[in-house]
């Protein structure tokens, strides 16, 4: 029997630890490589590097820093979506810079892009602004954002885009203005929008985007009829229902089987002709 001292036991967990995560850093460093190689991030980043309004508030030169590839709600890619959420920085200022790319078949397009700055967390500058393509009918989102799509009335929110609408905030201000996208988190985002404080002063804004957490209330318009919105939103999305293969026990296998034998037989004896 071989004693091995307590000492000697925490140096060897210590060195396996230590080899364990050097191992995943070292995966999670290869994936955001290759996330930075591809066509969408290149030029989503050459689209933020190039915009004025980004260079007035980061400054240059504007880098983009290591992301979190285990940050599954915000960075993700699929055969169809990616969207990331990837932490930058210039001269001035610091931010978090969001952006969503969709496949149509043959090659990758950015179909939206924000720019949060760290100074100012509930606004976002829009870099690209939102536009859909006419190839996907479906709602385009990861799972949870999906049910949410199909269990709440989210789906009625959805149907009002590209229509003026009014958003109470929590804050007791609110927002009006022509509803331009809404996501599966319930996040807004509104053009030729005018906010309006608890005070009561007025500031008009081209593009504005409303965090979930802020708001209170959604204003439905009087001339949208809650029942038929929701079921023509929900028309025009439908989900196409997953084939399920049914895997059959032995013992239904084998009755399948005598009942074929059956149904052969039974044809054969109605073929012969009586004697």
């Amino acid at each position: 029997m071989i004693n091995v001292s307590n000492s000697k036991l925490i140096q060897i967990a210590a060195i396996g630890g230590f080899i364990v995560a050097s191992t995943g850093l070292y995966l999670q460093n290869k994936l955001i490589e290759k996330v930075r190689e591809m066509d969408y991030y290149k030029v989503a980043m050459k689209k933020l590097r190039s915009h004025p309004g980004a260079i007035y508030h980061l400054g240059e030169p504007i880098k983009d820093k290591r992301f979190k590839i285990t940050d599954n709600e915000n960075n993700y890619c699929d055969q169809k979506l990616a969207r990331f959420k990837v932490p930058v920085s210039g001269a001035k200022e610091r931010g978090t810079y969001f952006f969503w790319a969709i496949n149509d078949g043959d090659s990758w397009s950015l179909t939206k892009a924000e720019l949060e700055l760290k100074s100012k967390p509930d606004e976002r500058l829009v870099i690209i602004k939102e536009y859909l393509l006419t190839i996907f009918k479906m709602f385009i989102g990861k799972a949870k954002e999906k049910f949410s799509y199909y269990n709440t009335l989210l789906c009625l929110v959805k149907s009002l885009e590209n229509k003026s609408i009014t958003v109470d905030l929590r804050n007791d201000s609110c927002v009006c203005g022509q509803l331009s996208s809404v996501d599966g988190y319930m996040n807004i985002s509104l053009s030729n929008a005018v906010f309006c404080d608890p005070q009561a002063n007025e500031y008009s804004f081209e593009n504005i985007f409303i965090h979930a957490r802020n708001i209170r209330y959604v204003h439905i318009p009087q001339s949208i009829n809650i029942i038929t919105a929701i079921k023509q939103e929900l028309r025009c999305n439908k989900r196409e229902p997953r084939e399920r293969p049914t895997a059959k026990s032995r013992k239904v296998q084998k009755a399948m089987k005598q009942h074929l034998e059956t149904v052969k037989l039974l044809n054969i004896n109605s073929t012969v002709p009586p004697k």
